[in-house]
């Protein structure tokens, strides 16, 4: 009879001892549940551990699909110096092909404006974001580029996740206005060509890689939810190689050099060498102030700021 007694003991305090740890499990894992669904974005409801997991799911594959297209646009080549970023390396490619990166949603809505738009049309990138593309064509031209646009896009099907992962090159010219000091000078107009593809929002990376990935401002993407925008490259369609030569009969020790809005050096001309004793590849990528005498780096940060 003892021994059924303490027979029944033991089972009990195993039984109780295992409904411990299953209770232990249970709140750890609810804890996590409910950790996890706190870091779900555009969470505004409370959600059932099934939905919470779903989700999770949804966003890791999301996430990783985004990494995938960040490692396949990374710049590997040989080619591209190591002391430069890829966003300066693109900024300098972009450079060498009188081009620049812009971004429009599709109603014209200029969302991002790559530097080196101010050495080719003089307009600052803060002048063009937040305007309408159609506010830089000539009149004329409007229904034009309205109809290539809007046409695409009803050919593409709705824009499925499919036909955005193709190859949805789109290709055409038109006019853009060049940016003037003085408003009272008459409008000018260079004739340039748009090569680019429909990018949906969602699938921008906010990684600071290059181009127009890696700048695109955080504060555009709530608004700008589920919608596609067009990147394309903007090229000149007549170089304007007067701007890289030099007065050869000059015979005065200057130089000709371009820099980021951070003040790195982009373009250094031919008659540098002899005068600053560095070569053009030595100070690519590097800051201009690790080159002036402490005495001048007061003056020009104030006109760096201007």
């Amino acid at each position: 009879m003892d021994c059924l007694k303490t027979g029944y003991l033991i089972f009990y305090f195993i039984r109780v001892s295992r409904n411990k740890s299953e209770k232990k499990r249970r709140d750890q894992f609810n804890v996590l549940i409910k950790e996890l669904g706190s870091m779900l974005p555009g969470n505004a409801r409370k959600m059932d551990k099934s939905t919470v997991l779903q989700k999770s799911i949804d966003f890791l594959r999301k996430h990783k699909e985004i990494t995938a297209q960040s490692d396949a646009s990374e710049i590997r080549q040989d080619w591209k110096p190591t002391f430069l970023s890829n966003e300066e390396f693109t900024q300098l490619m972009l450079e060498a092909l009188d081009g620049f990166f812009l971004a429009i949603m599709t109603d014209g809505s200029i969302i991002y404006v790559s530097e080196s738009v101010t050495s080719l049309l003089e307009h600052l990138p803060s002048d063009l974001v937040d305007q309408s593309i159609f506010n830089f064509i000539p009149e004329g031209e409007h229904s034009e580029v309205y109809k290539i646009l809007s046409t695409h896009l009803l050919e593409s099907d709705s824009l499925t996740p499919e036909y955005l992962k193709s190859k949805n090159q789109l290709e055409f010219c038109c006019h853009m206005l060049r940016g003037t000091i003085d408003p009272k000078e008459p409008s000018t107009y260079e004739y340039v060509k748009f090569i680019g593809n429909f990018k949906s929002l969602n699938s921008v990376s906010t990684s600071a890689h290059n181009g127009f990935e890696g700048t695109i401002q955080r504060t555009h993407k709530p608004s700008y939810e589920d919608r596609v925008c067009f990147v394309a490259t903007v090229r000149l369609a007549t170089p304007q190689f007067i701007k890289e030569m030099c007065t050869v009969e000059e015979p005065n020790e200057e130089f000709t050099s371009r820099h980021s809005l951070e003040w790195k050096f982009l373009f250094l001309d031919h008659r540098a060498p002899p005068i600053i004793g560095y070569l053009p590849f030595e100070v690519l990528g590097t800051s201009g102030y690790d080159y002036y005498h402490v005495d001048d780096l007061e003056n020009l940060a104030k006109c760096h700021e201007h």
